[in-house]
């Protein structure tokens, strides 16, 4: 992909798997307008500030102040007010508006809303309640995949030999004659690993979503009331020193066993959240991330840029502060291995 053009193609994966899923919604063009809804999104979401970080948040009655004496925070929330409303908005009008409807998380609720009406019943659910769930799961789903993935394309930069490794171990369990598949994990577990660090590295939402506590409670002997903010610093946890060697180096190694060479670490925890809050799409985003990785590192080269003299344009490492967080914007070209790994994608994609 040319240097401008890689990020959409993610950004178009992330999208159609988040509108599938939610919405029944195909994403088959780069130019769909769906994704720059997300982009939009995206682009509030990471640059609204940090959750439950602002003056508002401990402050509500700020949020009733002329305009002119707003911060910087709440002046970005209400000038981008819009990019959030269009994500909820365009997915749910899209689907009410056709004709032809697909098995998705929107029309099941649909679906028990009807039910319930045509039995005399209350609906449990009022249309702002699915619009507002189903723009949830398309916020949370497709912004965090594109974001993780954008770490994993920047470290490939960063680290070339990962990359080879991995083409290497690839290229014994696929014979460079198809695309990798989820049958062929149990075999690759230098994938995972990847996956892993990738999480480990940047987790995409650094301190979670804030919760309240229930009841008074202690912890370390910090004493916290009942209601308070509750932040699980992701990023803490997965660059603590006492679980991980050189936290800030992005090593896959770091999770092989001792006897293989590696330092025997245990996989991240926490980007995904804990207890009754867990992320319910873990287990399709580890997936998804997977099987981006797993073929891409099969079939491509992840390349850096040259400047007009030729030279390699080192990419920095420079990450967004948000609700959720990513790399900012830097350059790569992603091409073919070879005419060979170019063949095998084509014969994917008719």
């Amino acid at each position: 992909a040319r240097p401008t053009l890689w990020d959409t193609a993610i950004r178009r994966f992330a999208t159609a798997v988040i509108l599938g899923i939610g919405f029944g919604i195909k994403v088959d063009q780069d130019n769909d307008p769906f994704i720059q809804v997300a982009a939009d999104a995206s682009y509030a979401l990471a640059h609204g500030g940090a959750p439950a970080g602002t003056p508002v948040d401990f402050f509500p009655f700020l949020n009733s102040l002329p305009s002119w004496l707003h911060d910087r925070s709440l002046k970005f929330a209400k000038d981008w007010k819009w990019a959030i409303c269009n994500l909820h908005d365009k997915p749910f009008d899209a689907v009410l508006a056709s004709e032809e409807r697909s098995d998705s998380l929107m029309q099941d609720m649909l679906d028990q809303r009807q039910a319930q009406i045509e039995q005399g019943e209350q609906p449990e659910l009022s249309h702002d309640d699915i619009k507002g769930a189903a723009g949830a799961v398309f916020a949370a789903g497709q912004d965090t995949t594109w974001a993780t993935l954008t770490v994993f394309i920047l470290n490939m930069l960063l680290h070339p030999g990962i990359q080879t490794k991995a083409q290497v171990l690839l290229d014994k369990v696929t014979g460079r004659n198809r695309l990798p598949d989820f049958n062929d994990r149990p075999q690759l577990p230098y994938i995972d690993y990847i996956v892993q660090e990738t999480l480990r590295w940047c987790p995409v939402s650094p301190m979670g979503i804030p919760h309240k506590s229930l009841e008074d409670d202690t912890y370390s002997g910090y004493f916290i009331p009942a209601g308070s903010f509750v932040c699980a610093n992701a990023r803490a946890m997965t660059h603590d020193g006492r679980t991980f060697e050189e936290p800030d180096n992005f090593n896959p190694d770091r999770y092989a066993t001792e006897e293989e060479g590696g330092l025997g670490e245990p996989f991240p925890v926490g980007q995904f959240g804990y207890g009754r809050r867990v992320c319910v799409g873990k287990h399709l985003a580890e997936a998804s991330v997977w099987i981006v990785v797993a073929t891409m590192l099969s079939t491509m080269n992840i390349e850096p840029v040259r400047d007009e003299n030729g030279n390699v344009v080192v990419p920095k490492v420079e990450l967004t502060n948000g609700l959720t967080s990513h790399p900012k914007p830097f350059q790569c070209r992603i091409v073919p291995r070879d005419e060979r790994s170019a063949n095998i994608i084509r014969s994917a994609t008719t």
